[in-house]
């Protein structure tokens, strides 16, 4: 009869150890805060809205991202300097490869992902550039910044991501 309680008891104790560590495992992500670590965690957050998988973040972000580029062209198409001519041509490449970064993400192509990323970050910055060295007052510059750190957001949170 000892054997028997000793045996049952061992039982208990494993079923338990068991049941805890599945629910430790299958609720890994309670409670985590995915854009903690984000260059600007706020901005992270607003777009990420408690979701806790990087990659729906992240493309989110990116189609945010080719949106605000969208508008971004319109201002640029208004504005007849040559400033505004050379951010209308790198904010055509930035949306091409924002287009690209998606693609990216849904096959897996992490290293594509990331240069993508990349060369729209630089596509702002040139745009930033020509309205600086032009001197004059531009109608993107706002947006360029947010824009800006959207980019560095998505380069953030690629690197959370973890492919098989």
């Amino acid at each position: 009869m000892a054997s028997t309680t000793s045996c049952s008891s061992l039982f208990v104790a494993i079923m338990a150890c068991m049941c805890f560590t599945a629910h430790a495992f299958f609720n890994l992500n309670i409670g985590v805060d995915i854009c903690q670590k984000a260059d600007y965690p706020a901005l992270c957050r607003s777009v990420a809205r408690g979701q806790k998988d990087p990659s729906v973040v992240l493309e989110t972000t990116i189609r945010l991202l080719m949106t605000q580029t969208y508008k971004a062209m319109g201002q640029a198409r208004r504005d007849k300097t040559s400033a505004m001519e050379v951010c209308l041509e790198v904010y055509d490449d930035a949306f091409s490869s924002l287009q690209t970064s998606i693609s990216s993400l849904k096959s897996h192509d992490k290293g594509s992902l990331g240069i993508n990323l990349s060369a729209a970050l630089t596509d702002y910055v040139t745009c930033d550039d020509a309205v600086a060295e032009s001197g004059l007052r531009s109608p993107v510059t706002r947006r360029n910044e947010r824009m800006r750190k959207m980019t560095s957001n998505c380069l953030y949170l690629s690197s959370l991501i973890r492919w098989h």
